[in-house]
């Protein structure tokens, strides 16, 4: 069985398409025939095959010419063309374009071409690069999570290996915690993965959220408690935003890279820590601490082995795959039927610039989810009119204040709405001069 591999065929030859549809569908395969190339380029996207089989010759747009044009939609996609004994010749162009093998109409036997097929699509489903260490349950598919960022899952099995200290880098929204998730599963680590967002807790509390206190070390604390440090062991902790932690949390946060130990507060006993740290930030580190609001020696530990997460404008060619991916699992979980991009949702994907990365894309796409009651859904980014030479500046800002309307003001919702924390969303609000 193919374990439900999808397939797309080209073909304006409905006898022969059916053929191949049939056999391929009795072999386990989800297959979608197409007669048409223009409409089987607007279906691409919607049915994200990972096999694609075109004929070469068709009235409208022969294979070659084909191929050329899917490949901006799916670039990682393979393909097979059909062609004549004849046209063998023809065949061997279309490889060069980038199809991988041929088959010859009308088929030789039935066998040699689900041999063909099986050969090049059975193993497509998961990609080689992800399949061995595939996360398992409600965890964001290894190919759906670093697609178009290949280059940082090879260098996170190599680190995961180690003990060494990770610093994420990248915008809000571009998954960083989900990376950490990742590092800490490939390590192997027998230990729990405990997660703190210093953005989200007040000043006064994190420092007794990290270390931890010992009965009667403040007020209300009527009992000894462990903090998220202790709390790691055997396993990861994750820092996120570790750009707003205060100076004097920092200072007590360095002595524990560099000794492993730390007390509790109110306590006098030295604890030690086999927790492996992982740290995050959508903060320029280096700006902070020429304006003396970060530690420069605290820096120096953290940017051990510095991973740059790209923003999804940047992964711009993988967008509707993820988009694709974010769309069923959201119609799972509200329990609606399979849903469809529309031809301008397809388009929005493209063109949008998404200051709020894929935690933006994913907002966009369930609340479109839950208002639609279609098939198809109408994709409706928070900036519908956007200048063709507006910097990403000026479209961050008018999301913010668009944000800001539409909740009355509300910080809080609005920084639901934008999928930033709410310590970032006054941080924005004081760089770009908002007025409260």
């Amino acid at each position: 069985m193919s374990d439900n591999t999808r397939i797309l065929i080209v073909e304006d030859d409905n006898s022969f398409a059916s053929l191949l549809r049939t056999l391929l569908e009795d072999e386990g395969y989800l297959v979608k025939v197409f007669h048409d190339p223009d409409a089987a380029l607007k279906g691409l996207a919607n049915f994200l095959p990972h096999l694609v089989i075109t004929d070469l010759k068709m009235p409208k747009m022969d294979g070659i010419a084909f191929i050329e044009k899917a490949k901006d939609i799916i670039p990682n996609t393979p393909f097979i063309v059909i062609t004549a004994f004849a046209s063998v010749p023809s065949a061997v162009e279309a490889m060069k374009k980038g199809a991988i093998d041929y088959i010859t109409k009308p088929l030789s036997s039935p066998e040699e071409f689900l041999q063909i097929i099986n050969k090049v699509a059975l193993p497509l489903k998961d990609s080689t690069l992800f399949e061995k260490d595939a996360p398992k349950g409600d965890e964001i598919p290894y190919d759906i999570l670093f697609a178009g960022m290949e280059n940082i899952y090879k260098m996170i099995i190599e680190v995961a290996k180690t003990d060494t200290t990770v610093l994420i880098l990248g915008e809000t929204g571009t998954g960083k915690s989900a990376i950490a998730k990742a590092i800490h599963r490939l390590s192997g680590r027998k230990g729990p993965f405990v997660e703190i967002n210093c953005a989200s807790i007040p000043e006064s509390l994190i420092e007794s959220e990290l270390f931890g206190y010992e009965r009667g070390a403040f007020s209300g604390a009527i009992r000894q408690k462990q903090g998220k440090i202790e709390l790691a062991k055997n396993g990861t902790l994750f820092l996120d935003e570790i750009g707003e932690l205060t100076l004097s949390v920092q200072a007590k946060f360095l002595k524990v890279l560099q000794d492993k130990t730390f007390e509790r507060l109110g306590g006098l006993e030295s604890i030690r820590t086999n927790a492996r740290f992982i740290t995050a930030t959508n903060r320029d580190l280096k700006r902070l601490i020429k304006d003396g609001k970060f530690r420069e020696d605290l820096y120096f530990r953290l940017n051990v082995f510095p991973l740059n997460i790209p923003s999804l404008r940047e992964r711009r060619k993988d967008i509707l795959k993820i988009s694709q991916y974010l769309l069923q699992k959201i119609a799972i979980k509200l329990g609606k039927e399979k849903k469809f991009f529309s031809e301008a949702s397809l388009k929005i994907l493209q063109d949008y610039p998404f200051p709020g990365n894929i935690r933006e894309l994913e907002n966009m796409i369930e609340r479109a989810v839950i208002l639609s009651d279609k098939e198809e859904i109408e994709l409706q980014p928070e900036e519908i009119l956007l200048e063709e030479n507006q910097d990403l500046k000026a479209i961050e800002k008018r999301a913010i204040l668009d944000a800001l309307k539409t909740t009355g003001g509300n910080k809080k919702k609005a920084s639901q709405l934008l999928g930033i924390s709410l310590r970032t969303l006054y941080y924005k609000i004081k760089e770009y001069g908002i007025e409260d």
